[in-house]
């Protein structure tokens, strides 16, 4: 019995000196150090933290969007076909707005064009209705020159253009236009029957041999 006690004796002193070598090199090597020696003893204690067990599963794929039902898909087709038929009855009100502005222009200037006719066709016919207008009076003014006396005849002529003077005379019976001239008295009358003479043979109208006053200008 005593010879078992001094063996674990011995045995026990040979892993003493054994563990203060293996110690002192590898604190010499620097494998061991007093940090290192408390974690060796919160293991021993049952301290220290345990590992964080590393995800078995990978990290899940977001879902893929799910399928458009049946349901889903007709609504779509509906709503495009009635964007088509809107976007083509917009395209046919548009055509119709513009032929429609077209034939309001082409009307508007047909009945522009109409009054304008219609407006040169009144002038025309006022135009005409005056020259009548003056026609008549222009016969009954020349039956009125062809009644008078003389003297007075020469002093309205005279008071008029020469040449409308010019056109009456040559409108008189050259009787009357003879007497006319002979009432013609002063040097200012005997002149201006004189030019009215002279435009009546540029005029190359006879005169029925009407001569002129004696000293009237030739």
């Amino acid at each position: 019995m005593r010879r078992v006690y001094h063996l674990l004796a011995l045995l026990g002193l040979i892993f003493l000196f054994a563990a203060g070598g293996m110690a002192g090199f590898l604190f010499s090597t620097g494998r061991l150090n007093a940090e290192r020696l408390g974690q060796i003893g919160q293991v021993l204690r049952g301290e220290y933290p345990r590992p964080v067990a590393a995800a078995t599963q990978p990290a899940s794929r977001p879902a893929p969007p799910p399928m458009p039902s049946r349901a889903e898909i007709a609504r779509l087709q509906a709503q495009k076909e009635l964007i088509e038929l809107l976007s083509e009855r917009a395209r046919q009100e548009l055509d119709q707005r513009r032929a429609l502005n077209q034939q309001i222009q082409l009307d508007v200037t047909r009945k522009l064009e109409q009054i304008e006719a219609r407006g040169r066709q009144f002038q025309e016919e006022k135009k005409k209705t005056a020259e009548q207008a003056n026609m008549g009076g222009f016969e009954k003014e020349l039956e009125w020159f062809s009644t008078i006396d003389p003297k007075k005849a020469k002093d309205l002529l005279i008071g008029r253009k020469e040449a409308d003077a010019a056109l009456i005379l040559t409108r008189l019976e050259p009787n009357r236009v003879k007497r006319i001239v002979d009432a013609c008295k002063t040097p200012e009358e005997m002149s201006w029957i004189g030019r009215i003479l002279n435009q009546l043979h540029v005029m190359e109208i006879p005169t029925a041999g009407v001569e002129g006053p004696a000293g009237a200008a030739k």
